[in-house]
């Protein structure tokens, strides 16, 4: 995600990062998207090439025996040769395995072509006369097919076939079989070389074709992961005070109630008091201002204990938490209650007098049902607060339930200022 993230501040022009998808070519991305690239592809292509390699000494230890077919002067001259090229191929694949850089793992796996392409060369001029053609088509072709199935990067393609193209006439002469052959084994060999150089190069764009192809889908399942994850938040955030809503709040009560099982739990209403005289004297906007400043009281207290208050709708407030004793919960509400007092906000409606909230308490040591009875509880407890004269916390104590708290269905994304 992190790396998604990356690219994504890197391309915040979708017009910019499709311009590079249309430019791929086998060189090089950007700086940002060639690291990654590199982070991504390497691993993959150095194991690709371990795998190779492995193949290609078990079938280098394999070819000494067949030399025994031609003559044993062959085979006493060429095995060594044989054995060296077999143990560097042996080398790459150990290398391979344990890499995670596709450049470095390339450049050890042409040495390791080169030197298999030497060694047929070397049996072939140990070879009679007859067979010596054969070898060379064999060491050409061996070449060719090692390099071209294998996912080899470009530069380390482009240097073995440079170092092979000088190397495939000039061995027979090293070697010395002379230099009857030099300007046709020349040709073949650049010929062949160019053409290798060609295919890695096509299998070097279509990778990275398919890399920035799949960086594309991923960008955009993180971009829509991302809007998702956003619109959730909107979805359960009050906009008047940035506070969870109502849905939020009836979700996380369920969840709460269901991971406690039977533990003890704790419901807390809060309604800021006289409310609708506070609209009547200042208007709305001013009481739109008196919602967001106690919002932040309480939002602010609230998390310095762990516990996250919601706007329950209009001017009321709400949490549930879980609660050892209602002592531990009532000490909690009048932290709340201070925090909006200390704020020390006037009341245009009753002068003199600052806005203040009630709070209605319940709790229980077992909850066995849904959490709407114990929201129930909380909510006389608030009418026993604002009978009691407001501004206090007050636990219930009526017997029957209340029918003021109605379960709200659907999204509440705003909660309308409803006077009380």
């Amino acid at each position: 995600m992190e790396a998604l993230q990356t690219i994504l501040a890197r391309y915040m022009d979708r017009a910019e990062f499709e311009s590079e998808i249309a430019r791929a070519s086998c060189w090089s991305f950007r700086p940002a998207l060639e690291d990654m690239y590199v982070a991504r592809c390497g691993p993959s292509m150095a194991r690709h090439m371990a795998r190779a390699a492995t193949v290609n000494a078990v079938l280098t230890l394999a070819a000494i025996g067949f030399d025994r077919s031609n003559s044993l002067e062959v085979f006493a001259a060429a095995w060594p040769w044989r054995c060296l090229a077999a143990m560097l191929c042996a080398g790459v694949a150990m290398f391979g395995f344990r890499s995670r850089d596709g450049g470095r793992t390339g450049l050890a796996y042409g040495i390791a072509v080169l030197a298999i392409m030497a060694s047929i060369e070397f049996a072939g001029v140990a070879a009679p006369p007859a067979t010596q053609e054969n070898y060379m088509l064999a060491a050409i072709i061996l070449f060719a097919v090692c390099l071209a199935a294998v996912p080899i990067p470009f530069v380390a393609g482009l240097m073995t076939c440079l170092i092979g193209a000088i190397l495939h006439p000039l061995l027979p002469v090293l070697y010395g079989a002379g230099t009857s052959h030099l300007f046709s084994d020349s040709i073949i060999g650049s010929a062949a070389s160019l053409t290798i150089l060609l295919v890695i190069r096509k299998n070097e764009i279509g990778r990275r074709r398919r890399f920035l192809e799949t960086l594309r889908y991923e960008l955009a399942a993180t971009e829509l992961s991302l809007m998702n994850r956003e619109l959730l938040r909107l979805s359960n955030t009050d906009a008047l005070t940035g506070l969870p809503n109502r849905r939020f709040f009836e979700a996380e009560a369920a969840r709460l109630c269901a991971e406690r099982g039977n533990r003890s739990i704790g419901a807390i209403l809060m309604d800021v008091d006289h409310f609708k005289k506070y609209n009547d004297a200042a208007g709305h906007i001013a009481g739109d201002v008196c919602l967001r400043t106690v919002a932040q009281a309480l939002a602010g207290k609230a998390r310095e204990d762990g516990v996250s208050i919601v706007r329950y709708g209009g001017e009321e407030f709400a949490a549930m938490i879980p609660a050892n004793t209602p002592s531990e919960l009532e000490t909690l509400c009048e932290g709340l209650k201070n925090a909006v007092a200390n704020i020390k906000l006037s009341h245009p409606g009753l002068p003199g007098q600052n806005v203040s909230i009630s709070i209605g308490l319940a709790w229980r040591d077992e909850l066995a049902d849904e959490p709407q009875s114990l929201l129930e509880e909380a909510d006389r407890a608030l009418y026993d607060a604002k009978a009691a004269g407001r501004n206090c916390i007050s636990w219930p104590r009526a017997a029957t339930p209340s029918p003021s708290i109605i379960p709200v269905q659907g999204v509440s994304g705003v909660t309308p200022n409803v006077h009380s």
